[in-house]
């Protein structure tokens, strides 16, 4: 995995791959996925052979469009690609055989530290590093930079800052080793500065062997800088070593200790945390050191208005901006950027101490010089004037806070919000580092280390336990470079789930300092699924009978024996189905925005007369429920009838049903749509569809019998002729549905089921008169005939005639005894 960044463009990239079993050749990373921003994936299939991966023993090399190493990768010590010349800054080599895996994942831009946390599943830590674009240095330890004020007073300790650099000469920020620090006289005391608290050991500690010399051990925490107080009671000049285990040293300029000194003080509620448009309180003191006592106190004769001259020591991370004001109660004087040739600056002093404030309007990083070289307050021994200087601690003024605005974002509150965004779809966010009165702070982003901002965000709505907090694509660490007067502008800003978001920027350590600076937007969204996607289980129509083969009758109304389901899945970017969409509120589709058409023929059967069969369908609405998350289901109804239409053309023989119902639009209450449709529905149909009838047998006989019965059944259509339907074992009867006249006989009454076809038989008793009755079974309509040949379906018809016999039709003789 490579970190990529939506803003920017790696098409000439490449990667190669190698083992033993032979090199992939080029593969530029245009070609590569990117499925989820921030991460680039290249997929096997994408790699011309794919058995040079081999974590056994492989090497990876990425490259520039010019062919430049950009990363480098040996696992167990392969490295047929590696160009000895090429020394990489940054820890390359994997541990070996059981190392299945090797997280690459700092930002090709060569902004931000590589993360360490999680370990990603395999026993090496990722490459560590803060640059990889030729340019950034890399890992590798360069050097130090020790910033120390031009004089401290023999009376108060110094703060010393101490950065590690990589041999880009920026800022090592996940540097964890060792230095032993010096000064050149051999005297002082160190202990923990103040502003930039470190976070790693000092030893000794309490340091007070007066021999100016400690270890300190640098932690991740500490971002690469500390800043440590030294105490030194000799009047002299000196200045401070740094020292790597590893050998690599760097050096201080020089520190004149006075005996005479200014002391720059913060007496702010807030200490040294500067923010910009934030007056802060300071105080100076005029201190010496008694040369009878020893003792150290406040200059009495520092006293009223005196002229001092001001100016700024910058570091090489300020970005040169604005200069501050400092307010001496009365009037605000600027601050020039080197030694003044006048006095600019009045302080009254009372005591031998003064307070004023520093008035900021931009981001910045310096010490405050003063210097009083005309009052003449203090002489030496032949009463000519002396110098008093000081120098403050090292000031980092800060942005108060970021804020953030997202363009045409509605700033929903709940499910029933209006809609900003589809998930997937591409935003702007507007990003801004203020200071305390809301100003842009137009130095933010242009320090010797550019300060960027994490952009990441919170899930607002739903808030339910299956809620998902989904992936903020084209976020992440934001370089500095983004910045201009201190704005940011992040295009193509993509989140991919359903509900309410709010966005977050944070710098944990703006240039070393703390707290950190961070904001937080209004609630953006309402966010919506992209589109739905359909999958279909089409179930199965169920059979009027199955007590022998399964059958149903035409103009028999069939329904489901398993009901067809529609899966309809909230789709976010790609393939991601979005889980939030069925969290309580908001999930917008109900049942009628599940639009079907239903069938009016038969696919594939015809009538006697070459036309499709006929069909009519009563499709009732159906019911949704949720199958998982982001996933609905639409169910068909129970009550679903398709009835093939019955009359003398559908007169064929028996076949299989095929019917298809269409799924035309799917479309929620916010508008999203399932665009593939229409999607058709052919429901399985382990069944035949049958021509029957029902049929009673003319019955005959004399007028005195006790009974005289009446057989009836029913019978299907083969293609030929009518056959008794001995798959029947489901037709009920009932003689309440029969129209008897009753003239000669009297009906039993009676009803069942028939079994294999066959029925009763009905029980007629004569009343002892002879003639014909006939009887009219109103049986349902798929059970009707076309009985006379008029083209009309009829009911069936049975004659009963007593004192009349005239034979049997099967009979060749009879003889009565």
């Amino acid at each position: 995995m490579l970190s990529f960044s939506a803003t920017d463009s790696y098409s000439d990239w490449s990667l190669s791959l190698c083992s033993n079993a032979g090199c992939s050749g080029d593969i530029p990373l245009s070609a590569a996925t990117a499925l989820s921003l921030p991460w680039l994936v290249v997929e096997k299939a994408q790699i011309e052979n794919g058995d040079v991966i081999n974590f056994q023993a492989m090497d990876i090399l990425l490259k520039d469009g010019e062919g430049n190493t950009i990363d480098y990768l040996s696992v167990n010590g392969f490295v047929d690609q590696e160009d000895m010349n090429c020394e990489p800054a940054y820890s390359w080599q994997a541990s070996g055989a059981q190392t299945s895996s090797k997280t690459i994942s700092r930002r090709p831009d060569g902004t931000g530290g590589w993360p360490t946390e999680p370990p990603k599943g395999n026993a090496d830590k990722p490459t560590q590093g803060g640059s990889n674009n030729n340019s950034g240095g890399g890992n590798n330890l360069g050097g130090f930079e020790v910033l120390v004020p031009a004089t401290g007073s023999v009376c108060a300790p110094v703060e010393v800052t101490i950065r590690a650099l990589n041999q880009g000469g920026n800022l090592l920020a996940g540097y964890s080793g060792q230095i032993a620090v010096q000064t050149s006289s051999g005297s002082g005391n160190w202990a923990a500065g103040s502003a930039d608290v470190p976070a790693g050991v000092l030893a000794p500690n309490p340091d007070t062997d007066n021999n100016g010399g400690v270890t300190y051990q640098f932690v991740p925490a500490d971002g690469g800088a500390v800043s440590l107080a030294l105490s030194n009671a000799t009047a002299d000049e000196l200045t401070i070593q740094v020292t790597e285990l590893s050998g690599v040293e760097s050096q201080s300029s020089a520190i004149q200790f006075l005996e005479n000194a200014f002391l720059v003080e913060s007496s702010d509620v807030n200490g040294l945390d500067i923010v910009a448009e934030r007056d802060h309180q300071f105080v100076v003191r005029a201190v010496r050191r008694d040369p009878v006592n020893g003792e150290c106190g406040s200059i009495p004769d520092y006293e009223g208005s005196i002229g001092l001259k001001a100016w700024l020591s910058r570091t090489g991370d300020d970005p040169g901006g604005n200069a501050p004001g400092l307010n001496n109660g009365t009037s605000t004087a600027g601050v020039a950027n080197a030694l003044p040739s006048a006095n600019n600056l009045s302080l009254n002093f009372m005591g031998g101490e003064a307070s004023f404030s520093l008035v900021t309007s931009d981001v910045g990083q310096y010490e405050l010089n003063l210097l009083d070289d005309t009052s003449g307050i203090v002489q030496n021994v032949m009463g000519s004037p002396l110098p008093v200087a000081g120098v403050s601690d090292l000031w980092t003024v800060r942005p108060d806070r970021f804020e953030l605005f997202v363009s045409g974002n509605p700033s929903a509150s709940d499910a029933s919000g209006p809609v900003f965004r589809a998930a997937g779809e591409a935003f702007d966010v507007q990003l801004a580092a203020v200071g305390a009165n809301g100003t842009p702070l137009a130095s933010y982003g242009q320090e010797g280390t550019p300060q960027g901002a994490d952009l990441t965000h919170t899930l607002v709505q739903p808030v339910g336990p299956g809620s998902e907090v989904g992936l903020l694509s084209g976020a992440g660490l934001l370089s500095g470079s983004l910045f201009s007067n201190g704005q940011a502008l992040v295009s193509g800003v993509s989140w991919n789930e359903v509900g309410i978001i709010a966005l977050a920027a944070r710098n944990d350590s703006y240039l070393g300092a703390t707290p950190p600076v961070q904001g937080l937007s209004a609630n953006v969204g309402r966010f919506i699924p992209d589109r739905f996607e359909l999958s279909v289980s089409p179930g199965e129509l169920a059979p009027f009978c199955s007590t022998g083969s399964p059958f149903t009758y035409t103009g028999q109304a069939m329904s489901w024996n398993l009901m067809p389901e529609i899966t309809i899945s909230a789709m976010g970017p790609g393939t991601y189905v979005t889980r939030n969409y069925t969290e309580t509120g908001f999930m917008k589709l109900n049942a009628s925005g599940v639009s079907r058409t239903s069938p009016t023929t038969d696919n594939v059967q015809t009538g006697l007369s070459g036309a499709l069969m006929p069909v009519t369908a009563s499709i009732q609405t159906g019911m949704v429920t949720v199958s998982s998350p982001g996933q609905v289901s639409y169910i068909f109804s129970s009550m679903d009838s398709l009835v093939y239409d019955k009359s003398p053309d559908g007169k064929v023989g028996p076949f299989a049903p095929s019917l298809t119902l269409t799924v035309t639009g799917v479309v929620d209450s916010d508008g999203v749509v399932a665009p593939l449709v229409p999607v058709q529905i052919t429901p399985g149909a382990p069944l035949e569809v049958r021509y029957g009838r029902w049929h009673l047998e003319n019955v005959y006989g004399p007028e005195n019998v006790v009974s005289l019965s009446m057989p009836f059944r029913a019978e299907a259509w083969n293609g030929s002729r009518f056959v008794e339907h001995a798959d029947d074992g489901c037709s009920a009867w009932s003689t309440a549905s029969i129209s008897d006249p009753e003239v000669y006989h009297t009906l039993s009454a009676d009803a069942g089921t028939i079994g294999a076809g066959s029925g009763g038989p009905l029980a007629l008793q004569p009343n002892g008169t002879q003639g014909t009755d006939a009887l009219t079974w109103d049986v349902p309509g798929w059970l009707e005939a076309d009985w006379d040949g008029d083209g009309a379906l009829d009911d069936p018809v049975g004659l009963a005639t007593f004192g009349v016999y005239r034979g049997h039709d099967r009979v060749i003789f009879w003889q009565e005894r």
